[in-house]
Formats: C-alpha cells, structure tokens, sequence
C-alpha cells in the first residue's frame, strides 16, 4: 500500500477506476437510447447474416462524401 501512495493522484485515481471498473461497480458511460439499441441490434442481425456492403457500394459512399 505504500508504494501507491507513493505515485501521483492523477495516476492513484486510475488505478482505483480500474480496479472499480473491474469489481464491476463503475456504470457505463454513455447509456444508447431505444433507437440507438434497435439500430444495434439491426446492424448485428445484418452482420450475422452476412449482408456487407459490397465493394462497388462502399466507393459510392465515399466519391459522395469526396473521400
């Protein structure tokens, strides 16, 4: 215990996160709304179902956005 109080505040509190992040008792940080869970689940039933964007759709998308 000592050495750790030895090390500087900034470096004590992240190791405390850790440890509470680890026993389980640190909440998450951002919680989705309901539409952004519906919109994660979709996109996981698509991945799971193996319906990529193909090749040709994905250059589409980025000639649009001028990348």
């Amino acid at each position: 215990m000592g050495r750790a109080q030895e090390l500087p505040a900034t470096m004590q509190d992240e190791i405390a996160r850790l440890v509470l992040a680890y026993a389980g008792a640190d909440r998450p940080v951002y919680t989705p709304s309901p539409e952004e869970e519906a919109e994660l689940d979709e996109a996981e039933a698509a991945e799971a179902s193996g319906d990529f964007a193909t090749d040709a759709e994905i250059r589409a998308i980025w000639a649009k956005h001028g990348l």
